[in-house]
């Protein structure tokens, strides 16, 4: 089976966040399960400036976007299997941030990855690489379905593909003016209601579901959320419609790059059977974010998005009343503004149980969750979440809301005591996050007992085997139906 797999982020390419890391584990998973894959995405300044090994196939591509053509050049990056091929256009692609700006997105990010995605029908053809699957992701890839339908001129394309789309997260729909239309040379009856239209705008997330074969998302909890009108965005009704071909898998982890008997990124390596090295890597962590605490004090990390969706109104009212107890936090994120703003003020406001570090570092970020004692995500919604599985893997205990794809993967051990290995809290309210913290702070000092939670939670198993073969199984019956 030949899977191309096309997302706007790869990491370590280039990130921002779960997409990214999705995209560099799961087609490496489905490889190791036989399957023949490579991956496309654009090539952004942060990988021409990384440490790569990036080859010029010489090969360039012509790329109609509206009235105007543009030549895409392709390369590729074989560091880390399997292949990655990536479009090159630096009008486009050469900026310091994939999609944005600190106070806006990129004018031009309509034209930008309508150009991209072209690029990578006309990438397909030209290497004939005669796919059975393209497995699009997210908005930025939503239109990819029409392009391999129509062709990059709208007069027609003879590919046989079948198509599989993700949604990783339905807030983000990438919504443009209807007026922009023309940018994509489909056909005129190519905007409406039952494909792209939105309100007389275009929405990029809907045209992906609705030009699919199959949608997937990334948590079965989740799959049924954006069913509803609570969740679904506006786009309830398209989901609705189409839950036939909607399935929910969750997301896993590269065991092989997040595993702290290896991880040379945190300050001594331990396992679920020794865990002497966790509590170097906690001091570690005190040293670094200038935490004062005893050795009976829990350390709670987050390492997240500074946005409104990562729970972060409740954790505010919440913070006062949180800090009287005997507890710390690390926090280490971007986002909005005014977050930024907030979480510094913490840190100011009670120097040595708060570190903050407002910026994006994949290796504080490993040494967050080796060293921290909890994890906490208050998220208002989740799709799947990678952070509460990074933390288990490290023994940091999540503490989450019961939504998405944290209710799918933690299991609460006041409702399991034998079994559980987290902690869950239903209201999305400050109220809920003091009182499941409190229950937290109770079993932190029955030692052992939390050890037992740790090593519950160290040895669950969220590689990627198990959801990669889901993944495999869909696109075969993509494929034959």
């Amino acid at each position: 089976m030949k899977v191309v797999f096309v997302s706007s982020e790869v990491t370590p390419l280039a990130s921002t966040g779960g997409l990214a890391e999705v995209a560099a584990a799961l087609p490496k998973a489905l490889s190791r399960a036989g399957a023949e894959v490579c991956r496309v995405m654009p090539m952004y300044r942060r990988v021409i400036e990384g440490r790569f090994q990036l080859v010029d196939l010489k090969t360039a591509l012509n790329v109609p976007v509206g009235m105007r053509n543009y030549r895409a050049e392709v390369w590729k990056c074989d560091d880390f299997p399997p292949t990655t091929y990536l479009i090159r256009r630096d009008e486009f692609f050469d900026r310091s941030q994939l999609y944005s700006l600190p106070d806006r997105d990129y004018d031009d990010n309509f034209e930008r990855f309508v150009f991209f995605q072209k690029a990578v029908v006309a990438l397909i053809d030209k290497l004939e690489l005669k796919p059975d699957i393209v497995h699009c992701n997210d908005w930025q890839t939503g239109l990819v379905p029409y392009f391999l339908r129509h062709g990059l001129q709208g007069s027609g394309r003879a590919g046989r593909e079948r198509i599989v789309f993700t949604i990783h997260n339905l807030a983000y729909q990438g919504i443009f003016p209807g007026s922009d239309y023309p940018m994509t040379n489909l056909p005129f009856s190519g905007f409406s209601i039952r494909t792209m239209e939105f309100f007389g705008n275009m929405n990029c997330l809907k045209a992906g579901m609705t030009g699919s074969d199959h949608i997937t998302t990334v948590s079965e909890t989740y799959a049924k959320e954006i069913q509803t009108q609570a969740a679904g965005c506006g786009l309830e009704g398209v989901l609705a419609e189409r839950r036939d071909r909607l399935t929910g898998i969750v997301n896993g982890i590269d065991t092989e790059v997040w595993n702290p008997a290896t991880d040379k990124n945190i300050a001594a390596q331990f396992s679920a059977d020794d865990l002497r090295g966790k509590q170097v890597c906690r001091q570690h962590i005190c040293a670094r974010m200038r935490i004062n605490l005893s050795a009976q004090t829990p350390i709670i990390g987050m390492v997240t998005r500074l946005v409104d969706q990562k729970g972060l109104d409740i954790l505010a009212a919440a913070m006062p009343e949180l800090m009287k107890r005997d507890m710390s936090l690390v926090l280490l994120g971007t986002g909005t503004a005014a977050y930024e703003t907030m979480s510094q003020d913490w840190m100011r406001s009670w120097p040595g149980k708060i570190g903050c570090k407002i910026a994006y570092d994949p290796k504080l970020a490993h040494r967050i969750f080796a060293g921290t004692d909890l994890f906490l995500m208050p998220s208002r919604f989740e799709p799947c979440g990678l952070n509460q599985l990074y933390g288990m893997r490290y023994g940091s205990i999540p503490v989450v809301h019961d939504v998405g794809g944290l209710a799918d993967t933690v299991v609460d051990v006041r409702e399991n005591v034998d079994s559980g290995f987290g902690y869950k809290f239903r209201d999305y309210t400050p109220a809920s996050v003091i009182n499941v913290i409190d229950s937290v702070l109770t079993d932190f000092q029955n030692r052992e007992r939390w050890l037992a939670i740790v090593r519950r939670a160290m040895s669950q198993d969220f590689s990627w085997d198990k959801s990669s073969a889901a993944y495999l199984n869909l696109y075969s019956r993509a494929i034959s139906a």
